[in-house]
């Protein structure tokens, strides 16, 4: 199983809109995960034991790229492609 954590500024309304969005297409590409929406400090603290790290662009040079997690950063936030696109990529 999957470890994905959705990642924004203070942990509320925007990494629970990627959560929700992640665990749908993860459900459509009958991927088992699961993700968890936290503060990009809280975040920071997973990257050694996520599997993946999805986030705003603005927020993925935040993270040290030498850990375990791989780190997606999307444009916008709202759109499932770009975020299904994203994560195959790294999948």
């Amino acid at each position: 199983m999957l470890k994905i954590v959705a990642a924004c500024g203070n942990g509320m309304g925007t990494s629970m809109i990627i959560k929700l969005k992640v665990e749908k297409i993860c459900k459509e590409l009958g991927i088992e995960a699961s993700v968890e929406a936290l503060s990009l400090g809280q975040a920071k603290g997973l990257s050694a034991t996520a599997d993946i790290i999805i986030c705003s662009k603005h927020l993925a040079s935040e993270f040290n790229s030498n850990q375990k997690a791989k780190i997606v950063g999307v444009i916008n936030l709202m759109d499932e492609k770009e975020i299904k696109t994203a994560l195959e990529t790294v999948i």
